[in-house]
């Protein structure tokens, strides 16, 4: 189901601020560049021994935020181990949902935040307004362009369908800034040939 409301729009929006914040503005993100540049210290499971390792996953079996303190920085744990977490496009999501816990500064837990935050690590390695405006539509586009594995680019497949058969082609207003720093000059070619193409499938809608 592809997820709509205020909270993840506002998601989509603030992975936008982030892309232009930090001037990302080529695909396959970074994530462990953006976490540098955020000045949040990323530590995978694996810099710890056997026993400190299984004390980590009781925690967590894919990672977690630990905000600031007077003497330490943010912190990021996560776990890098490939066969635990599935896949890694889950780790670098699970990056990426930690990042969300940072910027949100969330200091519990709730359903509800893990929900965005998942939503949000899966947008800010792919932003579906800017699969719609480059039309992509596989998986395999996914791969290519992202670097995402089959697991995770079926995820981004899935979502992006389902929005297409609800919205169509549209980009909402909260998405414009994003991709206005991504296409650049070609920001408006792109919008007007979504526009028609929208328009041909809705005339071909009512004569069949």
């Amino acid at each position: 189901m592809y997820r709509s409301g205020n909270n993840y729009d506002r998601m989509a929006e603030l992975v936008g601020e982030i892309y232009i914040d930090y001037n990302i503005h080529s695909f396959p993100i970074d994530e462990k560049e953006i976490c540098r540049k955020m000045g949040v210290n990323l530590v995978p499971y694996g810099e710890f021994p056997p026993q400190e390792r299984e004390l980590l996953k009781k925690k967590s079996s894919s990672g977690f935020y630990v905000p600031p303190t007077d003497e330490t920085p943010p912190m990021i744990f996560y776990n890098n181990d490939i066969e635990e977490v599935g896949s890694i496009g889950n780790m670098r999501r699970n990056i990426l949902h930690e990042v969300r816990h940072y910027v949100c500064e969330d200091n519990d837990e709730k359903a509800e935040d893990d929900d965005l935050a998942d939503y949000f690590g899966k947008y800010f390695l792919a932003p579906v307004s800017y699969l719609i405006a480059l039309k992509i539509s596989n998986i395999n586009q996914i791969m290519a362009v992202f670097e995402v594995d089959y697991e995770m680019a079926g995820f981004i497949e899935k979502n992006l369908r389902n929005r297409r058969k609800r919205y169509g082609n549209k980009i909402f207003e909260y998405e414009e800034p994003l991709l206005r720093h991504l296409l650049g000059d070609q920001f408006d070619d792109k919008m007007r040939s979504l526009e028609q193409e929208d328009k041909t499938v809705s005339l071909s809608d009512r004569s069949s």
